[in-house]
């Protein structure tokens, strides 16, 4: 889910337009990535596993980072730094699984969700406030919603901390930078208008994600100081499928959409894949809570309405994807 989806849609959705023999070439990376899981445990070189698994999130990396260095302006600087991030944790992470680095105080893979997580956050709240924006306008509510870079830079060097204190084992000092970014994304979403675009269902759920990542950051954080224990990495599932999975299942069906030339959806489909998506998060992250006794069945009850949501939305970008873009679309 981490290194397979999560950065396949950041491919997908931030790198620029290329030609048909480098987009094959990164898919090839990515697929070999993938199947690199079903090679059993010590079969291949330590080496040989670190290059198969890692040459896509560093490839991923530098493409990134080139582009938004290409970009000058100040508002982007923060891009390089973390595509940088989530190259470091692609790697590190398939290093730490080929036995070429230590352990640290916490997987690697749950310190690389933070970093996407970040990626998310960052991308995501930009593109949430400019979707609330034109949802409005559209229905003729002229409204405003300051950037506040402010906010921007305070979760981002939160999330940062939260690596680095989470990963060297330094729990109380992880729990403050959690409950901190919790705040921050609290902060940010105050000037939304959430009550007012719950008829848009591209864009009341990018509100949803932002409601998780903050929540999964609040619980995380209450977790690393022992005050709760959420039942089956509740708290990281809510950070992890609520925040990154929400936000990027809805970006996926926006940005093929546009670049499609706005195929048109029905609604009310468009709002049962959100709604199926909310489902398989809430009972994921909520489900060991309401019924301990019953923990194969949230499992299935998640799993089935996950399928449904990428079910639904498998069927709105088929079209769209297999129309041809839009004059000037990347």
């Amino acid at each position: 889910m981490l290194f397979g989806y999560s950065f396949a849609v950041i491919a997908g959705y931030l790198l620029p337009a290329m030609r048909l023999p480098l987009v094959a070439l990164i898919w090839l990376l990515w697929l070999a990535g993938r199947l690199l899981w079903l090679v059993p445990p010590a079969t291949i070189d330590p080496w040989l596993e670190l290059v198969i698994g890692g040459t896509f999130p560093a490839v991923l990396a530098a493409l990134g980072t080139r582009r938004f260095l290409v970009v000058k302006r100040a508002q982007n600087l923060v891009f390089p730094l973390i595509f940088v991030a989530l190259g470091v944790a692609g790697l590190s992470s398939y290093a730490t699984d080929a036995s070429l680095l230590p352990s640290l105080g916490r997987s690697t893979a749950v310190l690389s969700v933070y970093v996407v997580a970040l990626l998310v956050m960052v991308m995501g709240g930009r593109a949430a406030a400019t979707a609330t924006v034109g949802a409005l306008r559209a229905r003729g509510h002229y409204v405003t919603i300051p950037p506040r870079p402010g906010l921007e830079a305070a979760g981002v060097v939160g999330v940062l901390a939260l690596v680095v204190l989470d990963g060297s084992g330094r729990s109380q000092g992880a729990a403050l930078a959690a409950l901190a970014v919790a705040a921050i994304l609290a902060l940010r979403m105050k000037d939304w208008h959430f009550s007012r675009i719950l008829h848009d269902p591209e864009v009341w759920p990018l509100h949803l994600g932002f409601v998780w990542l903050a929540l999964g950051m609040a619980l995380i954080g209450l977790e690393r100081l022992a005050l709760v224990s959420p039942p089956d990495s509740g708290a990281l599932h809510a950070l992890a499928a609520g925040g990154i999975g929400t936000i990027t299942l809805v970006m996926m069906v926006r940005v093929t959409r546009q670049r499609a030339g706005d195929v048109p959806a029905s609604v009310a489909w468009l709002q049962a894949l959100q709604l199926s998506m909310a489902l398989a998060v809430l009972v994921r992250v909520l489900g060991g809570w309401a019924l301990p006794g019953h923990r194969a069945l949230m499992l299935w009850l998640s799993a089935g309405a996950w399928t449904m949501a990428f079910g639904l939305c498998g069927a709105v970008l088929l079209p769209a994807a297999l129309r041809p873009a839009r004059a000037g679309s990347a």
